[in-house]
């Protein structure tokens, strides 16, 4: 049977010297893969095609036995070409690929995953100037609440005690111990969370459930502005660590790309003084 969809390439792969195995996220078909037989051949109608951010329409043979697709037409419809001069938002683009590619089961329908990751790409091409970091937090926020894995660290209903300096957060429940809470998991896995985290994260988590999410980060009012500059640190730190133990992704991917995203007053200064003519 042939199907034809709207598609994001997310991972591209070699298959042998002229074909590539293609990963791509629809919104109606979820996570497929295809192989592109003679992708690299001279006189290929696949050259040019496809890339990594690219938005195609794309035509190809379905196959059930494998899962492996065969592409018989490609054509890019949003190519986001600003993305291969800006390499910071390219790096987080990449990362926010792969991640979707590692997280998300193939062939269930992700339409809201699909918009999302689409805007932000958008996003990041039309913004040279973007928020890198409030950017992937985000959308990893947006990714967990989609695949219903986000954390809650709202406190107790019934434990009437006062609030404690640091939380504690049980990995394994996703959740924030209480001090009444004796049960065996409860005392495995636990990270100490700050009250500014604890408040910042719930007031983004609640935003999200209704819907009023802007693409920037909007962290809850914060009277000190020392904490308030570090709520984005401390928010990534602790998705990071989270990420880490309930989808299928390396510490080093992330981290590796928090390092590359991150400009430091002195970085940018010197961002400034090379890109004077």
């Amino acid at each position: 049977m042939i199907t034809q969809t709207e598609a994001i390439a997310l991972q591209i792969r070699p298959w042998s010297k002229t074909s590539h195995i293609v990963t791509w996220l629809t919104p109606d078909h979820g996570r497929i893969t295809t192989s592109i037989k003679g992708a690299c051949r001279p006189k290929s109608p696949f050259l040019g095609q496809y890339d990594l951010f690219y938005t195609c329409h794309l035509l190809f043979y379905t196959r059930e036995h494998d899962g492996v697709h065969i592409a018989k037409e490609c054509e890019p419809h949003h190519r986001r070409d600003l993305l291969r001069e800006n390499w910071r938002a390219a790096a987080l683009a990449s990362y926010l690929v792969e991640l979707t590619a590692r997280a998300l089961p193939p062939r269930e329908q992700h339409a809201d995953i699909y918009k999302h990751l689409s805007q932000t790409l958008d996003y990041l091409a039309a913004h040279s100037d973007a928020p890198l970091l409030e950017c992937m937090i985000r959308y990893e926020l947006h990714l967990l609440y989609f695949l219903g894995v986000l954390p809650d660290l709202s406190p107790c209903e019934t434990c009437h005690t006062p609030p404690p300096e640091w939380f504690s957060f049980s990995l394994a429940t996703g959740r924030l111990r209480c001090q009444h809470d004796h049960s065996p998991h409860a005392a495995e896995n636990l990270i100490s969370l700050h009250p500014t985290i604890q408040e910042a994260f719930t007031h983004l988590r609640n935003k999200l459930i209704s819907g009023r999410y802007p693409l920037h980060l909007e962290p809850s009012p914060i009277k000190k502005k020392e904490e308030k500059s570090k709520l984005p640190l401390g928010l990534s730190r602790f998705l990071g660590i989270f990420i880490t133990c309930h989808l299928d992704v390396p510490a080093a991917v992330r981290r590796v790309t928090l390092e590359m995203i991150e400009t430091t007053p002195t970085q940018k200064f010197a961002l400034q003084e090379i890109q004077q003519p």
